[in-house]
């Protein structure tokens, strides 16, 4: 006599494979909103630390706040409530020559830091 339908090792078997490709989809998902995190944050330190930079280019060259030494700031993000701290150092190189040094980094993850620096030129103008 045949039977129709499905044994219990049959629907055993594929009640496995149906867990195994949910399990890795939802693996692969939360590694993607990790990715997705961590380049925002990347990215929000970069734009933080370029438009300090853009901020300096604008300044005379005798500024005041072009003064060689160390400053810091706090930074609160507006849409996520993130604080991210700035800090820069100026130093005169020569007569004519200052170097910007500037990192960002998210309060809570310190080490996890972008620097940029910028050269500015008396006789260039930048």
């Amino acid at each position: 006599m045949k039977r129709n339908g499905f044994s219990l090792i049959e629907v055993l078997i594929s009640f496995v494979l149906a867990t195994c490709l949910l399990l890795g989809t939802a693996g692969l998902a939360v590694h993607s909103l990790v990715v997705k995190k961590r380049a925002e944050d990347n990215l929000k330190m970069v734009e933080l630390a370029s438009s300090k930079l853009e901020y300096f280019k604008t300044l005379p060259f005798e500024s005041k706040e072009l003064e060689g030494g160390f400053r810091s700031e706090r930074i609160t993000e507006k849409n996520s409530q993130e604080i991210f701290e700035r800090e820069w150092k100026i130093e005169d190189r020569k007569d004519r020559l200052k170097r910007i040094e500037i990192e960002v980094f998210p309060e809570n993850n310190p080490q996890k830091r972008v620097r940029v620096a910028l050269l500015i030129s008396r006789e260039l103008g930048f």
